[in-house]
C-alpha cells in the first residue's frame, strides 16, 4: 500500500494559541504528529510513504529528513493553495494500484486504522474507501450522505439535508481512477479537498465508507490534550453479547444460556469487555461499535442484526447466515451447492402434496420450512402419504406457510459440533448419550458404528457453515450402510452441551480473531 500526508498547511490557529512548534512536530504522549503516522503506516503494509511540507517549515524539513526508511519515502516541499493542490503534488508518487492518503492532524486509533486498510485492500467492488465517523470535532465538517443499504456515498454536504449520521474523517483510500477527476479539477480552479469528492461522485466513481468510531483533528491547543486523551482511552475490545430467548431454547434452555455464558468468561479473561442483551434489550438498544456475538433466534432481532451488518457492524454468527438456516433457506443452499443432503422438497401448506413426493418413498420427515425448530410437531416422522398430508393441514392451521419434505435416511445418526477458523469439531452418536431434544433420535434407533470417513465429515460441515455463512455450528447426518454421509440439519450457535467446555475457548477465540482481523 502507498501511503501519502498532506502537511502543507500553515497551522495558524495552533500559532495564534501559543503553539510555535510546527503542527507536524507537534507530540501526543512524546511523539510527533509525522512519526506517529509513519509508525502506523509501516505496521500496515507500507510500500511507500510521500509528504509535502511547505516551503517555510525548515525545522520541518531538517526533522523529515533525518528519517531513514527501508522503502521508498518521498518529501516534497512547496507551498500549495490548499489539500487538493497538496495531493496533486504527492499524485505521481501514487500511480501504482491503491493508495491512502491523509492529513498530518487526523487522529484515529491504530486498530480501527488497520481495519481499514484491511477492507480496502480486499474491497475489488469499489473506486474509493472513505474513513468516516458520527463523532463530530471539526468546526467546518463535511457531511456524508451515504446509502444505507449499500454502504456507498450519495453526496458530501456542508450542511446536513436529512438524516446524515456521519462527516468525513480525514482518510482517503483511493485508486488510481481518481486521478481523472483531480486533474480536471485543478484545470476548473477547483482548491478543496471537499469539493474535489463531490466531483468523484458526479463523474460516477464508486466510494464505499468504513465507520471509524472517533477520529480527532488536531487544530488548536486545546485540542492536543483531547487527542492525548482519546488515545489513552480503554483499547479494550467491546462486546454485545446478544443471548437467545428461552422460547427458542426448547428442552435447552439451561444448555445454551451454560455454553454463551462460558463463552462470554472466555472473552474476559482475554480482558475483553462484554455487555449482554437479551433479545428484546437488543431491539431497542443503540449500541456504539461494539462487536456483537449472539444466539438470536426472533425475527425482529434478526432483521436489526442484517441491518447493522448492512451498515458495515461486525456481527457474528452473522444475521443473514441465522436466516440462511431456517429450514427451507438451508434446503435450497445445501442442495444448490452439492452438499451431501436428503432429497428434499420445498412446499406449500396451503396446496396439495405434489405427486413428485412419492419419490421421496413411503417414509420421510415434514418439517416447519419458514423458521428455526421451537415446537416438537415442527419436525415430524411420517409413514405415508396421508400422515404427511395431515402434518401439511396441521401447519398450515398455525399459519406455518412452507414445509420442507426430506426423504427419511436409514443408518446412524450422528450430532456434529465445530468452530470456524479453528481445530475444533466433535462428533458423537446422540443415543449412546442420551442427547435428545424432542426424542426423535429414536427413529434411526442406536447407532450400529457403520465405518466412515470423519474427515470427509468434518470437511462437509466446513463447507456448509461456509456456504450458510455460520462460524459457530451444529447439526445432525446420518451414515448410511454403505458409509455414506448426508447432513440431514444445520444450526447455528447449538448448545454444545456434551462438548462445551471443551468448545468455550474455541468459540472464544474464534470471537476474538473475527473481531480483530
Amino acid at each position: 500500500m502507498n501511503y501519502a500526508i498532506i502537511a502543507a498547511g500553515e497551522g495558524s490557529r495552533l500559532v495564534k494559541e501559543g503553539i510555535q512548534t510546527p503542527k507536524p512536530l507537534v507530540k501526543l504522549h512524546g511523539v510527533s504528529l509525522i512519526n506517529r503516522l509513519i509508525a502506523v503506516f509501516l505496521k500496515n503494509r507500507a510500500s511507500s510513504i510521500s509528504i509535502i511540507i511547505n516551503e517555510e517549515m525548515e525545522e520541518v524539513r531538517r526533522h523529515i529528513e533525518k528519517i531513514h526508511l527501508n522503502i521508498p519515502f518521498h518529501i516534497v516541499i512547496k507551498s500549495t493553495p490548499g489539500s487538493m493542490h497538496s495531493f496533486y503534488e504527492l499524485s505521481k508518487y501514487l500511480q501504482d494500484g491503491k493508495f491512502c492518503l491523509t492529513t498530518i492532524d487526523t487522529i484515529f486509533k491504530e486498530e480501527e486504522f488497520s481495519n481499514f486498510i484491511h477492507a480496502f485492500e480486499q474491497d475489488t467492488d469499489n473506486d474509493g474507501l472513505m474513513a468516516v465517523t458520527s463523532y463530530v470535532d471539526d468546526e467546518k465538517p463535511l457531511y456524508v450522505s451515504v446509502d444505507k443499504d449499500s454502504m456507498t456515498i450519495k453526496d458530501f454536504l456542508d450542511q446536513p439535508a436529512g438524516e446524515e449520521e456521519y462527516i468525513s474523517g480525514g482518510i482517503y483510500g483511493l485508486t488510481p481512477k481518481a486521478f481523472p477527476t483531480l486533474y480536471k479539477s485543478l484545470g476548473n480552479g477547483v482548491l478543496r479537498m471537499r469539493n474535489y469528492q463531490r466531483q468523484l461522485i458526479a463523474d460516477g466513481l464508486k466510494l464505499k465508507v468504513f465507520p471509524f468510531k472517533k477520529i480527532v483533528d488536531v487544530d488548536h491547543a486545546e485540542d492536543i490534550k483531547t487527542a492525548e486523551s482519546f488515545l489513552t482511552e480503554s483499547s479494550k475490545i467491546k462486546f454485545a453479547a446478544i443471548s437467545r430467548g428461552n422460547q427458542y431454547s426448547p428442552n435447552h434452555i439451561g444448555n445454551d444460556a451454560a455454553i454463551f455464558n462460558l463463552t462470554i468468561d472466555c472473552l474476559k479473561r482475554k480482558d475483553c469487555e462484554v455487555a449482554v442483551y437479551s433479545e428484546q434489550e437488543f431491539q431497542n438498544a443503540r449500541l456504539d461499535g461494539e462487536v456483537i456475538f449472539d444466539m438470536a433466534r426472533d425475527t425482529q432481532t434478526i432483521l436489526k442484526l442484517e441491518e447493522l451488518e448492512d451498515k458495515g457492524m461486525k456481527i457474528i454468527n452473522s444475521g443473514h447466515g441465522i436466516s440462511n438456516c431456517i429450514r427451507a433457506n438451508m434446503t435450497r443452499l445445501l442442495l444448490d451447492n452439492g452438499i451431501p443432503h436428503p432429497r428434499s422438497l420445498i412446499v406449500s401448506t396451503r396446496e396439495p402434496l405434489p405427486e413428485d413426493a412419492l419419490e421421496l418413498g413411503d417414509f420421510c420427515w415434514v418439517k416447519r420450512g419458514d423458521f428455526h425448530t421451537i415446537h416438537y410437531e415442527d419436525v415430524t416422522f411420517t409413514r405415508n402419504g396421508k400422515e404427511a398430508e395431515n402434518i401439511l393441514n396441521e401447519f398450515a392451521l398455525r399459519g406455518i406457510p412452507l414445509a420442507v419434505l426430506n426423504e427419511h435416511l436409514k443408518g446412524d445418526l450422528i450430532k456434529f459440533y465445530g468452530v470456524k477458523n479453528t481445530d475444533f469439531f466433535y462428533w458423537f452418536y446422540p443415543n449412546d448419550m442420551n442427547h435428545s431434544k424432542f426424542g426423535l433420535e429414536a427413529v434411526n434407533g442406536k447407532a450400529q458404528g457403520i465405518p466412515f470417513d470423519e474427515e470427509y465429515l468434518k470437511e462437509i460441515c466446513t463447507k456448509a457453515a461456509e456456504v450458510l455463512d455460520i462460524y459457530i455450528y451444529g447439526g445432525d447426518c446420518v451414515v448410511d450402510k454403505s458409509g455414506k454421509v448426508f447432513i440431514i440439519d444445520f444450526n447455528d450457535w447449538p448448545s454444545f452441551s456434551p462438548c462445551r467446555s471443551e468448545a468455550a475457548p474455541y468459540i472464544a477465540q474464534c470471537i476474538y480473531e473475527f473481531a480483530t482481523k
